[in-house]
């Protein structure tokens, strides 16, 4: 079972994690009479949806290494053994691999088991012992921790933007809304024109779908006027507007030869913008990702002394410590140390 792996941010994704086995309905190598092959794309396309296309393009690239090692080393990898999936966590960790990276791939292969309707190697004891021995010989800790950017950041990068240009006030704008709305990169990429909402006092936001809402009830997030025109995310979207035009569809396009093109902007098309942005301003960009927008909102806004529910009901974290772990704690920790009382 080989998977294709994907190139394209957009393009959508079923991988053997995601694409229901006939086996996994108990109906045998074929359906129960009576259904069609639409029935069969159909139930294909519900059992894709429930996992979000990031998961399942990740899911996808860490089950085709899993394949790569098995065919390297002449064992199966569907259904693979237990001693084969601790051999092969094992050589990636030696590898240099993460541990999140390796909690990802075992994702990935108990996912794709359990589709093809075999057993599930992940739950087997020798594979959690492993698992949990190589959380504490590599460390569960981040290694390259996103660079948050601050208020002062983002006024430079957007200052040295040439919005006189249709490309400029495009990341004029998405640098601006992403930083005031706390959104996540996948969601400021994925922004339609109908889901903005002008007010007298700002926009609403319409987040359509998102990690915490993966059924998409939706969920709305508000964002102020800035204090100063050339930093105002509502200015900022109306100067994209001006060169996009007021037609449905995607918010945020690509561009095709200098010409804004109809293609959505991606992600990981968005945090290389930011990069080369950040690079342009003179700001160190190593660490710059697509989080380093809301990773920013979130850390400004505690040192400007927002309230931690403000904050949370802002970014939209179901959980109050994950806020305080990833973006508080950072910051309590340099405004507390003792280090400054020493004489050095």
């Amino acid at each position: 079972m080989t998977l294709a792996l994907v190139t394209s941010y957009d393009t959508p994704l079923a991988p053997a994690a995601a694409v229901p086995s006939t086996r996994l309905f108990g109906w045998g190598e074929t359906p129960p009479e009576g259904l069609t092959s639409q029935d069969l794309d159909r139930i294909t396309e519900a059992v894709a949806a429930g996992r979000a296309r990031s998961t399942r393009r990740t899911y996808a690239w860490q089950w085709g290494r899993f394949e790569d090692w098995c065919a390297g080393r002449g064992v199966p990898s569907m259904p693979a053994t237990p001693a084969t999936v601790c051999a092969s966590l094992t050589d990636f960790a030696a590898q240099g691999v993460a541990a999140g990276t390796i909690e990802c791939a075992c994702a990935a292969i108990r996912a794709a088991h359990e589709t093809e309707g075999e057993q599930n190697p992940i739950e087997d004891l020798s594979v959690k012992v492993v698992r949990r021995g190589l959380r504490r010989m590599i460390g569960t800790a981040p290694r390259r921790q996103t660079r948050p950017l601050s208020t002062d950041e983002i006024r430079r990068m957007v200052t040295q933007i040439d919005r006189t240009t249709a490309r400029g006030t495009r990341d004029a704008a998405i640098i601006l809304l992403g930083f005031a709305s706390a959104l996540r990169r996948s969601e400021v990429a994925g922004l339609a024109l109908a889901d903005i909402e002008l007010k007298p006092d700002g926009l609403l936001i319409r987040v359509r779908k998102s990690k915490t809402d993966p059924e998409a009830r939706g969920q709305l997030v508000g964002v102020a006027h800035g204090q100063h025109v050339e930093t105002d995310p509502v200015t900022a979207l109306h100067g994209w507007l001006a060169h996009r035009g007021t037609r449905p569809g995607q918010l945020f396009t690509g561009f095709h030869h200098d010409r804004i093109g109809t293609r959505p902007f991606t992600g990981s098309g968005l945090a290389r913008m930011l990069k080369e942005r950040a690079a342009a301003a003179g700001i160190p960009s190593e660490r710059i990702s697509g989080h380093s927008l809301r990773a920013g909102h979130a850390t400004t806004a505690a040192m400007a002394g927002v309230g931690l529910d403000r904050i949370a009901a802002q970014t939209r974290h179901t959980r109050i410590s994950t806020l305080v772990e990833h973006y508080i704690r950072p910051l309590d920790a340099m405004q507390v140390t003792s280090s400054r009382d020493l004489g050095l």
